[in-house]
C-alpha cells in the first residue's frame, strides 16, 4: 500500500467552494478523467484512488487512439463549417469558452468513444467550477457539436441528446428581474447620458444590449425606431414619444459625427465589455444608496416591458412582439405583420406614457458629459 504523503501528487487539482456556513471547503478532481476524488489526495486511500484513475485514463487513451477523430478534431472541423460562420460573434465567443475550458482533454477524447457518463461528469465538474449555468452550457454545446458530427457520419448516436440540465434551486435569487418604475427613474437620473442612453433603448424600445450599442441614427426618423434584432433577425420597431423622444433628441444634438446612437464620452462606439463595466458601476452605487434592489441587470430592462404590459392586461404574444421575441408557438400570429407592428406601437407607446413628467428628464438634458 502506498505510504501517506504530505505532498499533493501530480494530476489532481482542488476546487474551493464557500459553504452556507462560511466554511471554505476544497474538492479534489483527477485531471485526466474529471472524476471527483472520494479521499484526500495526501492520504493512503487517496493515493490508491489516484493510481486507479491514472490506469483508467491510460487505458481509455489507448482505446481512443484506435478509433479515430478526437473531440478537438471535431471542434476544428465544426469551426470551418457554414453553421459556425452563421453564428453571431457573441455566440461564437460563448462556444469558444467551452472549448477553452475543455483544454487538453479534448485532444485525448475520441468522438466515437465519448459516453453519456463522461458528459455527465463534465457537466458536474463545470458546475462545481463555474456554476450551474455553465455546467448546463457545456452539455448544450457538446450536444450541438455531437449532433453536427452525427449528421456527417462521425458517430451514429449522440450521447448528449436528451441529457437533463441542472435545475435552478428553488431558493436561488432571481436574475434579470423586471425593474420597478422608481428604479428606472433612479438609474436614468444618476447615470451619465452615455451610460443611460443604451438603457433607455432597452426600457423604451425593448432592445437587447447588442442592438442598443450598435443601432445607428439611420434607424431613427424622429417618430420611431426601426431595426433588425441581431439575435434572431426579427424586424423590430418602436414608437418614439414623450420622454423617450426627448432623450433621443438630446443625444442627437450631441452626436457630432457619430454613426451609432449610443457612444462613449469620447464619441466612439461602446465595446460590450466597456459598457457592461460602466453600467455595473452605476448599479452598484445605487444599490449602496438603497435606490436599487438586488437583481437589476441590463437584460432585466426587457423584462420591465413585459411586467408593465402584463399589468395592463396585455397578451403574451403582444408582449413578445413588442420586444422582438420569436416563438414557434406564435409563428402563425407573428406571420401577420400588421398585427405585430400594431402590438409594437401600442405596447411600447403605453409604457413610454408611464414616464411622462418625471424628474429625470431635466437631469438628462443638463447633465455634463464625462
Amino acid at each position: 500500500m502506498p505510504a501517506r504523503s504530505g505532498k499533493v501528487p501530480r494530476g489532481v487539482k482542488a476546487i474551493r467552494r464557500r459553504l452556507a456556513t462560511g466554511e471554505v471547503r476544497a474538492y479534489w478532481y483527477h485531471r485526466a478523467t474529471g472524476t471527483r476524488l472520494v479521499h484526500a489526495p495526501t492520504t493512503a486511500e487517496g493515493l490508491l484512488e489516484i493510481a486507479a484513475l491514472d490506469q483508467r485514463a491510460k487505458a481509455l487513451q489507448t482505446a481512443q487512439g484506435l478509433v479515430g477523430h478526437t473531440l478537438a478534431d471535431l471542434w476544428r472541423a465544426y469551426a470551418k463549417s457554414p453553421p459556425w460562420r452563421a453564428l453571431r460573434p457573441r455566440t461564437r465567443s460563448d462556444y469558444q469558452s467551452v472549448r477553452d475550458w475543455l483544454g487538453d482533454a479534448a485532444d485525448r477524447a475520441s468522438v466515437r468513444a465519448i459516453t453519456r457518463a463522461q458528459i455527465q461528469r463534465l457537466q458536474d465538474r463545470a458546475a462545481d467550477e463555474r456554476g450551474r449555468r455553465f455546467g448546463n452550457y457545456v452539455v448544450q454545446v457538446l450536444r450541438l457539436l455531437l449532433e453536427w458530427a452525427r449528421g456527417r457520419g462521425w458517430i451514429e448516436v449522440n450521447p448528449a441528446m436528451g441529457m437533463k440540465l441542472i435545475r435552478r434551486p428553488s431558493d436561488a435569487r432571481q436574475v434579470n428581474r423586471a425593474w420597478s418604475e422608481d428604479e428606472v427613474r433612479a438609474f436614468l437620473s444618476t447615470a451619465s447620458p452615455q451610460v443611460a442612453l443604451p438603457f433607455a433603448l432597452a426600457v423604451f424600445a425593448g432592445m437587447r444590449q447588442g442592438d442598443a450599442l450598435t443601432v445607428t441614427w439611420a434607424a431613427y426618423d424622429g417618430r420611431s425606431l426601426t431595426w433588425r434584432a441581431a439575435k434572431n433577425g426579427e424586424a423590430c420597431a418602436a414608437p418614439v414619444t414623450g420622454v423617450f423622444r426627448e432623450i433621443l433628441e438630446a443625444a442627437k444634438a450631441r452626436r457630432g459625427g457619430a454613426v451609432q446612437i449610443a457612444v462613449t464620452g469620447a464619441g466612439t462606439p461602446w465595446t460590450a465589455s466597456g459598457y457592461r463595466a460602466s453600467f455595473r458601476r452605476v448599479v452598484q452605487a445605487l444599490m449602496a444608496e438603497g435606490r436599487l434592489s438586488e437583481g437589476c441587470t441590463f437584460h432585466g430592462a426587457r423584462h420591465t416591458i413585459g411586467a408593465m404590459a402584463r399589468q395592463a392586461q396585455e397578451s403574451e404574444w403582444r408582449v413578445a412582439a413588442a420586444i422582438g421575441d420569436r416563438s414557434t408557438k406564435m409563428a402563425e400570429i407573428y406571420g401577420r405583420s400588421a398585427d405585430r407592428k400594431t402590438a409594437q406601437a401600442e405596447v411600447l407607446g403605453d409604457l413610454q406614457g408611464r414616464f411622462v413628467n418625471t424628474a429625470w428628464k431635466t437631469a438628462w438634458k443638463t447633465r455634463q458629459e464625462d
